[in-house]
């Protein structure tokens, strides 16, 4: 086959791939005309929700926020026992640093006015892993520069491999910036954007097929532990090495390397505050303690929503932060959507969950000598034995991530001479009891297998009587508070052939979608770039610049 034909073959295939980004919002919609008491209502106070309400909040739209639980954020939220206050998922987030870029999360923080009500900064260092022999390195967050000199110090035999990954990483994040608008657009400004890939963004072509986190390690490096090491993010996206999508890895380095590796001042719940608060500075209106039961559906367009006692709220449009088995099966119900749309969620597969353990240590950690910030703990070089080892409850056999919270350069999480440490692994709902009883018993053997294993990397938690608070989460905390399916907290599995997740708008022409389960991919970064994306088809839709 001649090289021009091969291209063209490829074309059409990324085309027809990337068609499904707009495969529910071909159709010019129907602007919604009724009255209503609000704007826009919002079902769900994580960061989707949150971020897409100040931007609507912010463009003259009057909205109506709901989250169930008694305070905003979801799992970008934090909660106190004792002495210490504990992040309740948040480890780093993508970008979001004053200064590093100006083209990434700030930017959208700035535009709707939470940028100057929190403080976020830079972490010191991205992560530091551990595997088995004397593999033992830490990642800095300054920049590809300090990245790239950090592994060729240990690996000068890979540096071309190191330009080539950095570079790699680098192209296809500009080349996702470059189409980053394409999901507002439909029709013959559509089509033209996605002709244009091909010849445009070819690392972007050629990287969103069926390229696995697997074939950019072996495209790029030669020995298995710069390929562990530099492959070592793959549980922050969902799915072992082998079966990971290359595209979120590399445009997450993307945005991690130029936006930056940061934090927010006083835990996330400060940034969750903020935008609940921009939201009411504007005239919105955010209702804590109010689960929604029911999205109103009349004449094919979302009227309303009904909570569980029973009050009625009227808006021209809704956004559902939630996962989209609630939106079609439980909020609106599946004889509101096409055949093809409920066919195409239910064939997707789901993610994981994850457990863990929240300490609060009567000892500083960081005047031993721990100045970690996030720890990998790799027993094993294979993602997938890893992966598989969490999955059924195995945490000794795989290892855990740890992560210092009083590290972070924040006093709000331990008083002095104290230490903030939390655990965490994959984990599978399904495989914990439903009995109660049961339940509670294996909760507690997780929590002292986990706090085993990574006293194999801190020997001070050997000692029972420094853990002075400890809470143990598990898949079925994070449903009882969240709501989302089986607690999965980074929606639909991220392997090649399911990269695209669903967009955010619906065939309701008037309901959206905005959460780790849509085409912002997922994160608290990509949360609060979903909720800006659902907004702005909404403002779209209603002519605002």
């Amino acid at each position: 086959m001649n090289t021009r034909r091969k291209w063209w073959i490829i074309a059409i295939c990324l085309v027809s791939a990337i068609a499904l980004i707009g495969i529910w919002g071909c159709g010019k919609k129907s602007v919604p005309d009724f009255e209503a008491e609000y704007d826009v209502i919002i079902v769900g106070g994580g960061m989707g929700g949150l971020s897409a309400g100040a931007h609507l909040a912010s463009n003259g739209l009057k909205v109506l926020l709901l989250e169930q639980h008694h305070k905003v954020g979801g799992c970008t939220t934090n909660f106190t026992r004792g002495d210490f206050v504990f992040d309740v998922a948040l480890h780093e987030m993508a970008g979001g640093v004053p200064g590093r870029s100006g083209g990434g999360l700030f930017k959208l923080l700035e535009i709707c006015g939470v940028g100057e009500m929190v403080d976020i900064y830079e972490l010191p260092e991205m992560y530091r892993s551990i595997y088995p022999g004397d593999l033992d390195i830490t990642m800095p967050s300054e920049g590809w520069e300090e990245w790239d000199n950090t592994l060729l110090e240990r690996w000068p035999e890979e540096a071309e491999g190191i330009e080539e990954f950095h570079t790699l990483c680098a192209t296809l994040y500009s080349d996702i910036l470059d189409i980053k608008d394409l999901f507002r657009y439909t029709g013959f400004k559509a089509l033209k954007i996605k002709l244009s890939v091909p010849l445009k963004h070819k690392t972007l072509m050629t990287w969103s097929g069926d390229k696995t986190l697997q074939d950019l390690m072996d495209e790029c490096f030669t020995d298995e532990d710069i390929k562990a090491v530099v492959s070592q993010l793959w549980l922050y996206y969902t799915g072992p090495v082998p079966e990971q999508t290359s595209l979120l890895h590399m445009a997450a380095m993307g945005v991690f390397m130029s936006d930056g590796v940061c934090h927010v001042m006083g835990t996330s719940q400060a940034l969750s505050n903020a935008y609940a608060a921009r939201i009411e500075e504007l005239g919105g209106t955010v209702l804590t303690g109010n689960l929604v039961t029911e999205i109103i559906i009349e004449d094919g367009m979302a009227k309303g929503v009904v909570t569980e006692y029973g009050n009625v709220y009227t808006g021209r449009y809704v956004i559902c932060n939630t996962d989209p088995f609630q939106m079609v099966f439980t909020l609106v119900g599946e004889e509101y959507f096409p055949a093809d749309y409920v066919e195409r969620i239910e064939s997707l597969r789901v993610s994981n969950s994850i457990c863990g353990v929240y300490m609060g240590l009567n000892i500083d950690l960081a005047a031993m000598g721990y100045h970690d910030t996030e720890i990998f703990y790799n027993k094993s070089m294979d993602s997938t034995f890893i992966y598989d080892s969490w999955m059924s409850g195995d945490i000794a056999e795989a290892g855990l991530a740890i992560t210092l919270y009083s590290n972070y350069g924040d006093p709000i999480y331990a008083p002095p001479g104290k230490t903030s440490v939390v655990l965490m692994a994959y984990s599978d709902y399904n495989i914990w009891p439903k009995d109660q009883d049961e339940y509670q018993a294996m909760k507690e053997e997780i929590g002292r297998e986990m706090i085993e294993t990574a006293a194999e990397v801190i020997p001070e938690l050997d000692d029972p009587g420094v853990i002075e608070v400890m809470e143990v989460f598990t898949p079925v905390t994070i449903n009882e508070f969240t709501k989302n399916r089986e607690g999965i907290i980074y929606g639909f599995y991220m392997s090649p052939d399911q990269w695209e997740k669903i967009p955010n708008n619906t065939p309701i022409d008037n309901l959206f979608i905005t959460s780790n389960w849509t085409q912002g991919w997922h994160g608290v970064s990509a949360g609060q770039v979903n909720g800006w994306r659902a907004a702005r088809m909404i403002m779209d839709m209603e002519g605002i610049e």
